[in-house]
């Protein structure tokens, strides 16, 4: 592994995200309130994601940049489209109050910020770091390269770390009683495009994954303030 131009921009786009907020509850736990300590981590999960991603076969960038923008700016388009059906539409009536307040009064760019700030290194944390370490640490426990672990086993690592995401930051928070359908909302509105953003990442490379994750806000945001 070397210290690439794409994965210099991930570390220092990430450190100083997570020098502003850190977002991910874990992240906070393990930090204590620090800005160093958040960019410490934040840099090493980088580092070590980027070591596993290289010894599993992933890219960073991908082997054609162009494709990678058109790939990662359609994804973001059809999650967007996907994700105002789910909020504005078929779930409108069943979203926590708390959802719908800072959707109405704050303002787009507030959301904008907010959103694809945490985005870029919620890919960082589960992306990059967890499920690259995790596919890595499997294909090595089962002595096999990672392209050579069965796609039932890779699909199921890309579902169990964007559980453990959603599980941690949103299905455990305090926002909402958990009920059947708050847990059917939480599957698809939130485990659903996380995996596609780690299936974008093995297929087509991490900048993808990342165009697509942040990108996608910049068509919900201000469809998520109109119609909801």
């Amino acid at each position: 592994m070397t210290l690439s131009r794409p994965l210099l921009a991930t570390l220092l786009i990430s450190m100083a995200i997570a020098a502003i907020a850190p977002f991910d509850v874990a992240f906070t736990a393990a930090t204590f309130g620090s800005p160093l300590l958040r960019m410490a981590l934040i840099a090493s999960l980088a580092l070590i994601g980027a070591f596993s991603a290289d010894r599993a076969g992933f890219q960073l960038a991908g082997h054609d940049v162009h494709r990678s923008i058109l790939v990662g700016s359609a994804a973001a388009i059809v999650v967007a489209i996907y994700v105002i059906a789910l909020d504005a539409f078929m779930f409108r009536s069943s979203l926590p109050a708390s959802y719908v307040q800072f959707i109405k009064y704050t303002s787009l760019q507030e959301r904008l910020a907010y959103f694809m700030l945490r985005a870029f290194n919620e890919n960082v944390i589960y992306r990059l770091f967890v499920f690259s370490t995790a596919t890595y640490a499997i294909s090595r426990i089962r002595g096999v390269k990672a392209s050579e672990l069965a796609p039932a086993l890779v699909w199921g690592v890309m579902i169990a770390t964007q559980l453990l995401n959603i599980s941690l930051n949103v299905i455990l928070q305090p926002s909402a009683p958990l009920t059947p359908m708050a847990l059917v909302y939480d599957v698809l509105r939130y485990v659903a495009p996380g995996v596609l953003w780690a299936w974008l990442f093995r297929r087509y490379g991490f900048m993808t994954a990342e165009i697509a994750s942040v990108g996608c806000h910049v068509f919900l945001q201000p469809a998520l303030g109109w119609l909801i």
